[in-house]
C-alpha cells in the first residue's frame, strides 16, 4: 500500500490567555536500595514545571482522558503521546486529549475502572497480569513504545559481556522484567548468567549512581538516560540498543481501554489512533521539529543529547501503531517465563490486544514500509 503523505498539522496558534498545561514534576522518592549495594543517595533536584502552550481543541470536539504513568516525558518515540496534543495533532483530528501524568500503573488502572480516564500508556505485563486474572478486562489498542530501547552499560575495566563474570550487575528486584531481560540479552551474548550477582538496587538512577561510587559493575537502563551519561568518566556502554533488542525483542508498553470503552468511544478512540500515526510519521521524517518539540518538555536535555537520541531510536518510531501481532506474542511468552507469571493462567492474544482500531485507520493512510512492520495484511 502507498504511505499516505502527512505533515504537521495546520492547527491556529491559540490566543494569549489560553491556560497553558504544565508538566508535572515527580512527587515521590525513588525505591530505596534492596540490598547490601548500597548506592549513595540521589540528589534530590526536582525538575521545573514546564509551561506547554498547545492549540485549542476545536469546538464541538471529542473528548478522551488520556493517563500516562511517566512525568515527565521521556525523550524517545514514545514522547508522541505529549507531542500530539502540544503540536495539534490530536485537535486536528476533533480531539480534545486531555494528559493526565500520575505516578504509577496502579493509579492509571484504578482511573480506568471509574471512568476517570479513558486511555492508559502502561506497562504490557500489567495488561497481561490483570486481564488473566480477571481483574479488568483490557484491551491493547497499539503502541507507542514497540520497542525496547535499552542499553547495557559497564564501569571501566568492563571491556566485553565476557568480562562480567564474577561481577556485579544491578536490577530493579528479582523476578522483574528488566532482571530478565537483562539474563536474556546477556545469555544471547554467551555469558552464563549464574556467573555473575545480580544485586537488586531499585531505580535505574540509583543503579547509575552505583557504577560510578563503584559499588557495582553494570546495569540496564535507557538510551535516553545513557545519552546524558555518555560523556562522564567512569562509565561506558557496553551493549548497544539494537543488539540489546534483537535479543528481547519485547513490547514494553501497550496503549489500552477497557473493553466497554472501546465499544463506547469507539470513533474517539479510531481518531486516537489517527493523530498517533501521523504524529509519529511526522517526527520519525523531522529531527528539527521532535528536538524543538522535545525541548518545550524536556528542557533539563540539552540540544546535542536530544538530537542523538533521535538518530539513535530513529528505526523505532510507531508509523504503523506498533502493533505486530507476532512481536506482541514473543512478549506473552517471554512473560509467561517470568516468576511474576507462573501463578497466571495463561491467554490468548486476541483475548488483551485488538487490531481493528490500528488496521482501520492504515486502510486509510496507507502502510509506512519503511518502519514497523505490521506483521499481517492490512485491507
Amino acid at each position: 500500500m502507498l504511505l499516505a503523505a502527512c505533515g504537521a498539522p495546520q492547527v491556529p496558534p491559540p490566543p494569549a490567555a489560553t491556560p497553558t498545561a504544565a508538566v508535572q514534576a515527580p512527587t515521590t522518592a525513588p525505591p530505596a536500595a534492596a540490598t547490601a549495594a548500597k548506592p549513595p543517595a540521589p540528589t534530590a533536584v526536582p525538575p521545573t514545571p514546564v509551561p506547554v502552550q498547545a492549540p485549542q481543541a476545536p469546538a464541538g470536539a471529542l473528548k478522551l482522558h488520556l493517563g500516562l504513568t511517566t512525568s515527565p516525558p521521556p525523550p524517545q518515540p514514545n514522547a508522541v503521546l505529549w507531542l500530539a496534543r502540544d503540536r495539534g495533532f490530536y485537535q486536528a483530528e476533533g480531539l480534545d486529549v486531555d494528559l493526565q501524568e500520575v505516578q504509577a500503573t496502579p493509579s492509571v488502572v484504578t482511573a480506568m475502572r471509574t471512568g476517570d480516564i479513558d486511555v492508559g500508556s502502561i506497562a504490557t505485563q500489567d495488561v497481561l497480569s490483570l486481564t488473566a486474572a480477571n481483574a479488568l478486562q483490557l484491551r491493547a489498542i497499539g503502541s507507542q513504545e514497540g520497542q525496547t530501547h535499552f542499553v547495557v552499560v559497564a564501569r571501566d575495566g568492563i571491556n566485553s559481556v565476557d568480562d562480567l563474570k564474577g561481577k556485579s550487575f544491578g536490577i530493579a528486584r528479582p523476578g522483574s522484567v528488566d532482571d530478565s531481560l537483562s539474563r536474556l540479552v546477556l545469555s544471547a551474548q554467551g555469558l552464563d548468567p549464574t556467573s555473575m550477582t545480580f544485586v537488586a538496587v531499585g531505580a535505574p538512577n540509583l543503579r547509575i549512581q552505583a557504577i560510578l561510587a563503584g559499588q557495582l559493575d553494570a546495569t540496564t537502563t535507557s538510551v535516553g538516560n545513557w545519552v546524558t551519561l555518555q560523556n562522564q568518566k567512569g562509565i561506558h556502554l557496553l551493549v548497544d540498543e539494537k543488539t540489546y533488542f534483537a535479543a528481547a525483542p519485547i513490547v514494553q508498553k501497550v496503549t489500552v481501554v477497557t473493553s466497554d470503552t472501546l465499544q463506547q468511544k469507539s470513533e474517539a478512540l479510531r481518531r486516537f489512533t489517527t493523530a498517533l500515526i501521523k504524529a509519529s510519521r511526522y517526527f520519525a521524517n523531522n529531527k528539527q521539529a521532535w528536538i524543538e518539540a522535545m525541548q518545550a518538555r524536556r528542557p533539563d536535555v540539552n540540544v546535542a543529547d536530544l538530537g542523538a537520541i533521535w538518530e539513535q531510536t530513529r528505526g523505532s518510531w510507531p508509523v504503523n501503531g506498533g502493533f505486530n501481532p507476532d512481536q506482541y506474542q514473543k512478549t506473552v511468552e517471554f512473560l509467561y517465563a517470568t516468576d511474576d507469571f507462573k501463578a497466571l493462567p495463561s491467554i490468548e492474544l486476541s483475548s488483551w490486544a485488538v487490531t481493528g482500531l490500528v488496521d482501520g485507520v492504515l486502510e486509510q493512510l496507507g502502510v509506512d514500509a519503511t518502519l514497523d512492520p505490521p506483521g499481517r495484511a492490512i485491507p
